[in-house]
């Protein structure tokens, strides 16, 4: 049998009793300690209150806090801009497509939580005097502290997972019900923090919500201070085209595009008022104009009444609603669209249907 030098062993013990030690202490901490060691972790409350506004990008959305709190999320790709959200206090508005709405629960909880995150600069610093602590918790071998709202509304909690060696945020979750009374969890899971344009905070995080797939969301071109206007957190205006609606006929313009091998999908910035102007139904045939390229294309007005992709032709065209929910409509071509066609789609491109004489 091998023998373990007893300056092994004592070593070994120190350190297991050195990490027992700091464990203990971290346990004992106050809500107010940890949350000055968030701040601290975050770049200290100093350089955060240099922070007079942030701009980030995550996907196609541009979203721009101020240090008050004030969240505007633009969502297109440049130069569109489909949709606009102002979360301005306990007000979430939703500008998507020119049809203006309060954002509704769980999704305002979720808006006006980050709103306040992004603002502190990805740590706690906006929530102070609201929150309590919960305890600490181990997630595996991770120890987090968990701290919660003191009032929370509506129908979603929000959960606040600080890590207990450095005090960074590492996890934050979203768990209620949907107004329909379905499960609603979404769950953020936070890279570690980098240091960029002198702040430092997370560049990606982990997106994952119950009975879904989860996504990772980059952070790019990232600017703070930016000159802002004085009324920009209260404009919802959008730049979608214009849309154009009479009996039989629709005028409008190309959103984006994507294409892949199972299909082309054209966004265009019709709804449904314009369809229902248009007085198109389920089974109208219409005749596409776009770009030069004429053909006929079968409609749908609700995504239901869409066949299964397997149950339609290589090439068959269809304008239906987006495929991913929204207020827009969208031409599908199935297998793929024609290269003369690819070549010609950009952005607010002028396309325009018709209903095809019987």
């Amino acid at each position: 049998m091998h023998r373990i030098p007893c300056r092994r062993v004592a070593a070994g013990v120190i350190v297991f009793m050195a990490a027992a030690f700091v464990a203990s202490a971290a346990a004992g901490l106050s809500l107010k300690e940890i949350l000055v060691r968030n701040v601290q972790a975050s770049g200290g409350k100093a350089r955060i209150g240099q922070v007079k506004n942030l701009s980030f990008k995550t996907g196609v959305a541009r979203n721009i806090v101020s240090a008050a709190g004030e969240l505007k999320v633009l969502t297109g790709k440049d130069p569109v801009v489909t949709e606009v959200v102002l979360v301005n206090g306990d007000k979430v508005r939703r500008n998507s497509l020119n049809v203006i709405s309060d954002v509704p629960e769980p999704e305002r909880t979720v808006y006006r939580t980050l709103a306040k995150l992004y603002a502190g600069v990805f740590s706690l610093a906006k929530f102070e005097g609201q929150l309590k602590l919960e305890g600490l918790k181990s997630f595996g071998a991770a120890k987090l502290y968990h701290l919660r709202p003191k009032v929370e509304g509506g129908t979603v909690g929000v959960h606040f997972y600080l890590d207990a060696d450095d005090f960074r945020l590492k996890r934050l979750v979203f768990q209620g019900a949907t107004p329909e009374g379905d499960k609603y969890e979404v769950n953020y899971d936070f890279a570690p923090f980098e240091e960029a344009e002198g702040l430092s905070l997370p560049l990606s995080w982990f997106v994952s919500q119950v009975g879904t797939r989860g996504n990772v969301t980059g952070v790019t071109e990232l600017k703070a201070n930016l000159p802002l206007a004085r009324d920009f957190f209260t404009k919802t205006e959008i730049n979608a085209g214009r849309t154009e609606s009479a009996p039989g006929e629709m005028k409008g313009n190309v959103l984006e595009f994507n294409s892949s091998p199972f299909g082309l999908s054209i966004a265009t910035n019709w709804t449904k008022k314009d369809v229902d102007n248009a007085g198109f139904r389920t089974g109208d045939k219409l005749i596409l104009l776009l770009e030069g390229d004429e053909s006929e294309i079968a409609f749908y007005a609700l995504a239901n009444e869409v066949p299964p992709p397997d149950e339609l032709a290589k090439g068959a065209r269809l304008l239906a609603p987006m495929p991913r929910g929204g207020e827009g409509f969208a031409v599908q071509i199935i297998g793929g669209g024609p290269a003369s066609l690819l070549g010609k789609l950009k952005p607010l491109a002028i396309i325009s249907v018709k209903k095809k004489a019987s």
